[in-house]
């Protein structure tokens, strides 16, 4: 053997080894999130199905594809079922229960006495509806079954948005719509994810608009579990939600996984390239969802909960044929879409 051959040996071995033991962290890591946090849902096999997505189609070797999508795996953000219930009681706690009694207490000279507050408290409550973004087969709406059960809420509390506006026959034959219940004071609007932004406005130009034109005066709110900053912030300047939105927790743009803030970037275990996890992302992201590589408007998150993973997600994660993606693919966390939406 030559000594340049020898000088090329030595070099190497150190970098495969790295390469070697970063992969087995990152199987181990993900191992654990799956036993843990993930509710059995990326089991090992599983895990080696989906890297056989990444075929070498960037022009890296397939092996390092492989390694670079394990990092973005073992990044994904899981809230399983007990964490949707915490984050459902918390929203209903921080968001609409606290600002309610400040308010009260506030038009009762700020008062501490509970023999005054809680029957304010109660009629406030009773004069509010809870519904979900989107119709009964979305997330929205799913959510509101165990908000109601996490929250002790009585099922009066709840509408659907179809009963919020009813037909009334007029003695001339005609119809007229108006506000079905005008003791209502207060519409909650729940949702998962607030990303783009873009559901909630068009939900409020649609249904809200319906009912500032029948005089009501209630007041409109819209609550997300998650929320991007922007997307709030997009809700607030745009819809008749106004200042009444907030999310549980506010994802930051360190939180758009591709980002130059990107807390995933930040710090990455050897041999890992910040350029191939960029590159990676989209070129697959691309062929899965061509104009949307880094998710829903270029949202660029990666989480998902027990109940579905957001299109606001990398589409390397979810995608599959079967909620529209335009290359064959395997995901690791499954999304089931709304037939006739964008995926």
């Amino acid at each position: 053997m030559s000594l340049v051959s020898d000088i090329s040996s030595i070099l190497l071995e150190p970098e495969a080894d790295e390469t070697v033991s970063t992969r087995n962290g990152l199987l181990d890591r993900i191992t654990v999130l799956n036993d843990r946090l993930w509710e059995g849902r990326v089991n090992r096999p599983l895990v080696e199905e989906w890297l056989n997505n990444f075929d070498g189609k960037t022009g890296h070797d397939v092996d390092i594809e492989r390694l670079h999508a394990l990092y973005w795996l073992s990044q994904f953000l899981y809230y399983g079922s007990m964490e949707i219930r915490v984050l459902l009681k918390t929203l209903f706690r921080d968001l609409f229960l606290v600002p309610l009694i400040q308010e009260i207490r506030a038009s009762n000279g700020a008062t501490r006495d509970l023999g005054i507050l809680e029957p304010l408290i109660a009629q406030k409550i009773s004069s509010t509806r809870f519904l979900g973004i989107g119709n009964p087969s979305e997330s929205g709406v799913h959510l509101l079954y165990y908000f109601r059960q996490e929250n002790s809420l009585s099922k009066a509390n709840f509408l659907d948005a179809g009963q919020i506006i009813e037909r009334v026959a007029l003695p001339d034959g005609n119809v007229a719509r108006k506000i079905a219940d005008e003791s209502v004071d207060q519409y909650v609007f729940v949702d998962d994810v607030c990303g783009s932004g873009q559901t909630a406005i068009q939900y409020s130009q649609n249904l809200l608009a319906d009912l500032r034109d029948r005089n009501s005066n209630a007041k409109f709110c819209y609550y997300s579990l998650f929320g991007t900053k922007a997307g709030i912030d997009k809700v607030r300047q745009g819809s008749l939600f106004g200042d009444n939105c907030s999310a549980v927790i506010e994802l930051d743009d360190s939180y758009r996984c591709l980002s130059d803030q990107s807390r995933y970037l930040k710090v990455v275990p050897s041999g890992i390239d910040v350029g191939i996890l960029k590159t990676l992302a989209l070129h697959y992201g691309q062929l899965i969802c061509p104009g949307h590589a880094g998710g829903f408007e270029d949202s660029q998150m990666l989480f998902g909960f027990h109940h579905n993973t957001p299109d606001n997600t990398l589409p390397i994660i979810w995608g599959e044929r079967a909620n529209g993606a335009q290359a064959e693919w395997v995901p690791a966390f499954r999304r089931y879409p709304k037939i006739g939406a964008f995926v």
